[in-house]
C-alpha cells in the first residue's frame, strides 16, 4: 500500500527517483519496483522531508512528521502514484499523505493482516452510508460551486474508494433510506425512488474520482426477506459473483419476500447480514457528523466490548441515552458474529481512509476485546482455548508468552524466585498479553510494573491499551524500567508521570510522591536482568 518510505540506500539518485515518482505520474517500471522495496528505518524523517523539498510539496513539509519507529514493506500500487481527476494535478500518494497522515504501526498492522489471506474475493469493509450524507452532499455541492469548498463529502469518499481499490482491498457499500419497512406502496415507491437516486449519486461520484463500480438497485437481488420484510438469507451466489469482480458493489437496501414482491429493508439489518457472510475486518456507519459525543460535546473515542453483550457498565456514562443504547444493541449483535480483530466504527464520510487504515481515527471505534483477568499467584489455574475443561497452571503458561513477546529467554532462577514477592498478575483471555506486578522490598506501598508483554500479532490491536487500562485502575502508581533499545520507550513516556535514562535502562513511573524517585531510579539500577545474556 502507499505508505510512507524510505530507501535501503540513501543517495542522490534514489532521492531524485521518489521526488519524481511522488509528482509524475509517468515513473518508470524501474522506479515503482524501487518504491517497493522500500523501508522505514532510521533517519526517515530527513529523506522523507528532502524528497519533498525537492518535488515541491509545502503542505507536507508544514505538518508533523510521521514516526519512523517502525519498518513496513508498501504495497504500492502504480496508479497511487499518479494523479486523478478530483485532485487537480496531485498524486493519489500525495493525497493519502495529507489525508490520513498515517501511523506506520497500525497501518502496517492492518496491510498485514489483511494480505495474510488467500481469498482473492476477501472483504475488508462493509460501508453503510446514511441517509444524512446525501443530504451534506447536497449543501457541499452549493458551497464548491460558489468557491468556499474543494470537495463534497462524497466525492472525499470516492476517492478513499479509489485508493482502496488501486490497492486491492474491497469493499461494498450499503446505501439505505434509514426507517423501517414501508407501511404502504406508496411510502415503498418514495423510498425506492430516493434510494435509487443515492445509488446514482454514489456511482457517479466514483466514476468521476476513476472507481469501477457495480449499481444493485435492487437488493432483492442480494436479500431475501419474510413476508415483513425482514432479511432471512442472503442471494449468496449473486454476491459471490459481484465479490469476485474488482467493482465496488453498491447495494439499495431492497428485499424480495417469498411472494416476489419488493421491499424496504432496515440498512442496520442489511449491515448484519452482509456482515456476518463477508466476514470484514471493518464495519463503517458514515453520516455527516463524525462519531458519538458525550453530554459536552466531546467525542467518545474508542469504546471497549470486554463481553458482545454487556451493556450495564455504560448505563450511568453521560452520553448514555436511549439512541446511543440501541446502537451499541446492534453493534455488540455485529461484533459478536465476526473475527477478534474486527472493530465497528461510527465516523464521517469524508474520514474513511483514516478509519479503515489507523486506530486513532475521528469517529467511535467499538472493539470487541478479550478480557483481563487477574490472578495472585504462578500456581492458578488457567482456561486455555474454548474447552472448559482444558486447563493449565500459569507458571507453565506465562514463561512462553513473555518470551514470545520480548523474543528472548527468561532465565530460571527469575520463576523461582517470583513468588516471593509477587502482587499480581494480569493475563488477556485469549493468553496474547499479561502484566507482572510486584512488591519489591525497599519500597513499600509502591508496586513495581516487572513484566508487560504483548505478542507481536496483537500489538496495533488495542490488546496493549486495555491491558494499560485495567493496570491504571487496579494501581494508583507504579514504576518499571525498560531496556533503552525499545521500541515501546515512546508509548511509555506517554503514558508515565517521568522518566529518567540511567544507563542501559530508562526507567519510568507515574504517581510517584516526589520524594519515591530517587529510592525507586536506585533500586531499578541494581535490580537483575530476568532474562538470559
Amino acid at each position: 500500500m502507499s505508505c510512507l518510505f524510505t530507501f535501503s540506500l540513501y543517495n542522490s539518485n534514489d532521492l531524485d527517483i521518489l521526488s519524481s515518482a511522488i509528482m509524475n505520474s509517468k515513473s518508470s517500471q524501474y522506479a515503482f519496483r524501487l518504491l517497493n522495496k522500500c523501508l522505514w528505518k532510521g533517519g526517515a524523517e530527513d529523506m522523507y522531508k528532502s524528497s519533498l523539498r525537492k518535488a515541491g510539496s509545502i503542505s507536507l513539509l508544514n505538518r508533523k512528521k510521521p514516526s519512523s519507529s517502525y519498518s513496513t514493506r508498501p504495497n504500492l500500487s502504480q496508479k497511487t502514484l499518479s494523479s486523478n481527476p478530483m485532485l487537480n494535478g496531485v498524486s493519489m500518494l500525495q493525497w493519502f499523505f495529507d489525508e490520513v497522515r498515517p501511523d506506520q504501526r497500525e497501518v502496517r498492522y492492518w496491510m498485514k493482516y489483511f494480505h495474510q489471506t488467500t481469498d482473492p474475493n476477501r472483504i475488508f469493509a462493509v460501508i453503510q452510508i446514511s441517509k444524512d450524507v446525501f443530504a451534506q452532499e447536497e449543501l457541499d455541492l452549493v458551497e464548491k460551486e460558489n468557491g468556499k469548498l474543494k470537495r463534497t463529502i462524497l466525492e472525499t469518499l470516492s476517492l478513499s474508494m479509489y485508493f482502496l481499490q488501486q490497492n486491492r482491498m474491497k469493499v461494498v457499500l450499503l446505501v439505505g433510506a434509514d426507517r423501517d419497512c414501508a407501511e404502504s406502496d406508496t411510502t415503498f415507491k418514495e423510498d425506492r425512488k430516493l434510494i435509487y437516486k443515492h445509488i446514482k449519486t454514489v456511482v457517479d461520484r466514483l466514476d468521476e474520482s476513476g472507481t469501477r463500480s457495480t449499481p444493485v438497485f435492487d437488493g432483492g437481488n442480494i436479500f431475501n426477506t419474510d413476508r415483513d420484510f425482514r432479511i432471512q438469507s442472503l442471494n449468496t451466489e449473486n454476491l459471490d459473483w459481484l465479490m469476485s469482480h474488482d467493482n465496488v458493489p453498491v447495494i439499495g437496501c431492497i428485499g424480495e419476500n417469498p411472494e416476489g414482491r419488493l421491499g424496504l429493508v432496515q440498512a442496520d439489518d442489511g449491515t448484519h447480514t452482509l456482515s456476518t457472510y463477508t466476514q470484514p475486518l471493518k464495519v463503517l456507519l458514515l453520516n455527516a457528523g463524525g462519531g458519538i459525543s458525550d453530554s459536552s460535546g466531546e467525542r467518545v473515542t474508542v469504546v471497549f466490548l470486554p463481553q458482545a453483550a454487556e451493556l450495564q457498565k455504560f448505563v450511568n456514562l453521560p452520553w448514555w441515552n436511549t439512541t446511543v443504547k440501541d446502537r451499541f444493541i446492534k453493534v455488540c449483535d455485529i461484533l459478536k458474529v465476526l473475527p477478534k480483530a474486527s472493530s465497528y466504527v461510527i465516523t464521517s464520510a469524508s474520514d474513511v481512509l483514516t478509519e479503515l487504515l489507523t486506530q486513532r481515527g475521528v469517529g467511535t471505534l467499538f472493539k470487541r476485546v478479550a478480557p483481563v483477568n487477574k490472578y495472585r499467584s504462578l500456581d492458578d489455574w488457567v482456561k486455555v482455548g474454548d474447552c472448559i475443561e482444558n486447563e493449565q497452571q500459569l507458571k507453565d503458561i506465562l514463561p512462553d508468552l513473555v518470551e514470545n513477546a520480548f523474543g528472548r529467554q527468561t532465565s530460571r532462577s527469575y520463576w523461582n524466585k517470583l513468588s516471593a514477592d509477587l502482587d499480581a498478575i494480569y493475563v488477556t483471555d485469549d493468553l496474547k498479553s499479561c502484566a507482572v506486578v510486584r512488591k519489591i522490598h525497599g519500597m513499600p506501598g509502591v508496586a513495581y510494573l516487572d513484566k508487560f508483554a504483548v505478542c507481536k500479532e496483537e500489538r496495533g490491536n488495542f490488546s496493549i491499551d486495555v491491558l494499560w487500562q485495567q493496570l491504571k485502575q487496579d494501581y494508583t502508581s507504579l514504576y518499571w524500567r525498560s531496556r533503552r533499545t525499545n521500541i515501546f520507550n515512546s508509548w511509555y513516556e506517554a503514558r508515565s508521570d517521568g522518566i529518567v535514562k540511567s544507563g542501559y535502562y530508562h526507567i519510568f513511573w507515574f504517581g510517584l510522591n516526589s520524594t519515591d524517585i530517587n529510592s525507586v531510579v536506585k533500586l531499578c539500577e541494581t535490580l537483575p536482568d530476568s532474562f538470559d545474556s
